[in-house]
């Protein structure tokens, strides 16, 4: 027990160690304006940042923005995080609706199976059948009836989903690098 107890903090000492060493980091922007930092240089891109001994800092350099989300206006911005909000909503909408329509297929499938499963007939009753495997349960007539409100919800979902990112390409002039259609 004593020497788990070594080796881990032998690990700890040498976690430390590297961790001071590792004072140098690196900040560069990519030809899409896309910012890294690391605690390695990169060769090609502009490094600023924090200088190192090892290697001169290049003159910090601004890249053009490669795509339109990136030269927005604040009012622009904020059109953006609206939507962006709206949208996250929908889409959390759309899974929970998603969930319970799996649910009720589930239930209505172990009803059917219910339902079903004596339709053949019974020792008890002398092989005679019965027709219930026509005859639906008030709680099966309920759950459809309900998955069908909630496939309608999904559909109107989706289309308020669409009619969103209309609306915001329309509002920006393009849809923004953060849309994801909602399936």
């Amino acid at each position: 027990m004593r020497r788990w107890w070594l080796w881990v903090a032998g690990l700890g000492v040498m976690i430390a160690a590297g961790a001071a060493r590792g004072d140098e980091i690196y900040r560069w922007t990519d030809e899409a304006g896309r910012v890294h930092i690391s605690n390695a240089p990169t060769v090609g891109d502009r490094a600023t940042g924090v200088e190192s001994e090892s290697m001169p800092s290049a003159p910090a350099t601004t890249a053009a923005p490669a795509n339109a989300d990136a030269a927005r206006t604040p009012e622009q911005d904020a059109i953006s995080n609206d939507a962006s909000i709206r949208r996250n909503a929908l889409e959390r909408d759309l899974r929970a609706t998603e969930r319970r329509l799996k649910e009720i297929d589930a239930r209505v499938a172990d009803l059917a199976r219910a339902r079903t499963r004596f339709a053949g007939g019974l020792a008890m009753t002398g092989g005679v059948g019965t027709h219930a495997a026509e005859l639906r349960s008030e709680e099966e007539k309920a759950l459809l009836a309900e998955r069908e409100q909630l496939q309608k919800h999904a559909d109107e979902v989706r289309a308020d989903a669409a009619t969103l990112r209309d609306e915001v390409s329309a509002r920006l002039g393009g849809t923004p690098a953060w849309w994801n259609d909602l399936r």
